[in-house]
């Protein structure tokens, strides 16, 4: 491992979150060695750590830490950047998966361009491991379903930061602040990120119908209510791109436009036994 940068991958579960299993898989089958997986348990409920036990022993890799109260996004960040050991950090949420050489792409990008932070592309899968058709469909020319974060390009679960390039303050939020924004903070403080389209991070949807069509009300009164601000129409495009899973009738072949290498990758994780 001499001369490899160790990245720390961090996760944190919330309350009404789930822990999925290809989270799990999708840190143990990396390609890239020097790694670790600091994982934070927010429920202040510990619920995860006997669920992962069997997977803590004997590896320094995986570690768990579990908040005795939920503390809000701001503080709980704070905690995680303070646990990493990592020269890199990257950001897997519990309900997203990763394709096999994401970490070993992502971090060899970020040395090339010397870059301070790093996003990659998305495309979508079912909670079986299998390529969804939107994958490669592009609902409104605004908007490429393979990589919808390209004008809004700072993105949390897929994103890396070299930590000796950007420097997280803190200070200047009040850590009891509900409405922290990481995405927003990393802006403010002048951090645009570098895209990666050519490296995956494959979300897992997941949905609630009833909360949906809120939402989409929702989502429909704000459009209405600001017709004229660019900010919001974006917001609501990715909104319909997210939801654009539904679309009905849709027959394309996902590996015509993102590559078999994310099929087979795919393949592995779906057949990968922990």
């Amino acid at each position: 491992m001499a001369g490899l940068k160790k990245i720390s991958v961090v996760s944190i579960l919330n309350k009404g979150m789930r822990f999925y299993t290809t989270a799990l898989k999708s840190f143990l089958y990396q390609t890239y060695i020097d790694v670790e997986w600091i994982i934070i348990d927010n429920t202040g409920q510990n619920v995860l750590r006997e669920k992962l036990s069997r997977y803590l022993k004997g590896t320094g890799k995986i570690k768990v830490f579990a908040n005795e109260r939920e503390l809000n996004q701001a503080q709980v960040l704070q905690e995680a950047f303070s646990l990493c050991d990592g020269e890199f950090i990257a950001f897997l949420d519990l309900n997203d998966y990763w394709t096999r050489d994401k970490l070993a792409k992502q971090v060899a990008f970020m040395l090339r361009f010397m870059a301070p932070l790093s996003h990659t592309s998305y495309a979508f899968g079912d909670d079986k491991c299998n390529l969804l058709s939107i994958g490669c469909y592009h609902s409104l020319r605004e908007l490429n379903m393979l990589n919808y974060s390209l004008k809004n390009p700072v993105s949390n679960s897929t994103i890396m930061i070299a930590r000796d390039k950007v420097r997280l303050d803190f200070s200047r939020y009040e850590l009891d602040n509900s409405d922290f924004d990481f995405m927003t903070f990393l802006l403010k403080q002048g951090f645009v990120s570098s895209g990666l389209s050519e490296v995956m991070t494959l979300c897992r949807p997941i949905f609630d119908k009833e909360k949906q069509n809120k939402i989409d009300m929702l989502v429909k009164q704000l459009l209405i209510e600001n017709p004229e601000d660019k900010a919001t129409r974006l917001r609501v495009l990715e909104h319909y791109a997210r939801s654009a899973l539904n679309v009905e009738g849709l027959k394309l072949d996902p590996s015509i436009c993102i590559g078999y290498d994310v099929v087979t990758s795919l393949r592995i994780l779906r057949e990968y036994k922990i």
